[in-house]
């Protein structure tokens, strides 16, 4: 009995140590395929492909993750939420046309293939729904080694057939068609939709979902969000380009808690069903606390070593103060953080105090940007620190008290 005990926890440390090996995988794989679009394209070239993974990334990042982050919990909880083929296919389509059409404004006057590139998002949004809905399902069910493998792939064919495309002399249109194929990864991995068994369907999954995509939605505004900040304020394209790349490149933190959340998540649940309320605002203090910790030296980083990765990475066009750049970093860890306590409040179905958080750092973001007047670039910087300061403090008080939403039956 004990032996079995090891063996199941030396599997899970196993399955925990992959997934942190396909995030990291994946994160690399993504700054090089910035890295060798932006130096091979140039700023103007490769601005359709920052206005295509800008569009991908708040709308997978507000739609997605919200359904991903269901289908986790109550597969954990045993239901089975793709018996909800109302919600999951109305959350794909809604996904797939809001996506197509935000393409269909923007691209006109960045491409003469506008028509292609609005293709390319209507396969790659679709085939991230089949992808964030394949990662839930796997991580309800505990199989983080496999969550982890996924990750590695998607990264790396995005990035291998970027490679074929600019290695023969291909443009941004051929780029695209690697962003478009990396999701579809996802039927090398998840074979069982469903795990057999004759359980009842998932309820309440349109209150969860509706809640954590209206939270979402000012979250990822705020993340990244900022090149149409800056293009909204008459920044120019060479400055719209800049902030996206400096965003990408220190968004890291908080895309590698997008792909390690899912691991935290099952075991958070479980202490729900069992009514252990006190470990988690204990937990909560915990990540709360370390994630204001980190935020300091973060920006010091970012201030002193900031200009100079970018520069590295993407070539000497794109030159970043060392303000914006402590900013960006500081308030991404934030970000991080705000994500990993977070957590406690998802595993409680308490996604309403979530959404109160996010949109009140985002109404603080704007305030301060407006406001501001340090011109576009520094004033969307500072405005995205101070909103996610806020976040980090609203979510810290609520997951931390005693009040609030009650976790859903």
């Amino acid at each position: 009995m004990n032996s079995e005990g090891e063996a199941g926890a030396d599997s899970e440390e196993r399955g925990t140590l992959m997934m942190v090996v396909g995030a990291l995988v994946g994160g690399v794989a993504a700054y090089l395929f910035h890295a060798w679009g932006g130096r091979a394209l140039g700023p103007d070239a490769f601005a359709p492909i920052g206005v295509m993974w800008t569009v991908a990334f708040i709308t997978v990042a507000v739609l997605y993750l919200p359904l991903e982050q269901w289908v986790t919990r109550e597969v954990t909880r045993r239901t089975q939420p793709l018996r909800r083929r109302g919600l999951l296919l109305g959350v794909v389509g809604f996904a797939t046309v809001l996506a197509g059409m935000v393409i269909g404004w923007l691209m006109p006057s960045l491409s003469d293939r506008a028509g292609t590139h609005m293709v390319q998002m209507l396969v790659l949004i679709l085939g991230y729904g089949c992808f964030w809905t394949g990662k839930g399902v796997l991580q309800g069910q505990g199989r983080f080694r496999r969550v982890g493998w996924m990750l590695c792939a998607e990264g790396l064919v995005r990035l291998a057939v970027a490679g074929v495309a600019l290695y023969s002399g291909g443009g941004a249109v051929e780029v695209g068609w690697a962003m478009a194929a990396a999701p579809w990864v996802v039927f090398g991995f998840v074979f069982r939709w469903e795990d057999g068994t004759d359980l009842s369907a998932a309820s309440g999954g349109g209150r969860f979902v509706r809640r954590y995509v209206m939270g979402a939605l000012a979250a990822h505004i705020l993340v990244a969000g900022a090149p149409l900040a800056v293009t909204y304020l008459g920044g120019s394209a060479s400055e719209v380009s800049l902030v996206f790349v400096v965003f990408v490149l220190f968004r890291a933190p908080l895309t590698l808690m997008y792909s390690l959340q899912g691991r935290l998540l099952p075991p958070l649940v479980r202490m729900v069903s069992r009514g252990e309320d006190e470990p988690l605002r204990r937990l909560a203090h915990r990540l709360w606390w370390g994630s204001v910790g980190l935020a300091f030296p973060a920006a010091a980083v970012g201030y002193l070593v900031g200009p100079g990765v970018v520069r590295l990475l993407m070539g000497a066009e794109f030159a970043v103060s060392g303000t914006v750049a402590a900013m960006v970093a500081s308030g991404t860890v934030m970000a991080a953080g705000v994500q990993l306590v977070a957590q406690t409040l998802v595993a409680g179905a308490r996604t309403g105090s979530l959404a109160a958080a996010w949109v009140s750092g985002l109404i603080m973001a704007g305030a301060v940007a407006w406001w501001s007047g340090w011109g576009p670039v520094i004033s969307v910087a500072v405005g995205f620190w101070a909103g996610e300061a806020t976040v980090l403090l609203v979510v810290g008080s609520v997951a931390m008290s005693r009040s609030g939403d009650r976790p859903a039956s």
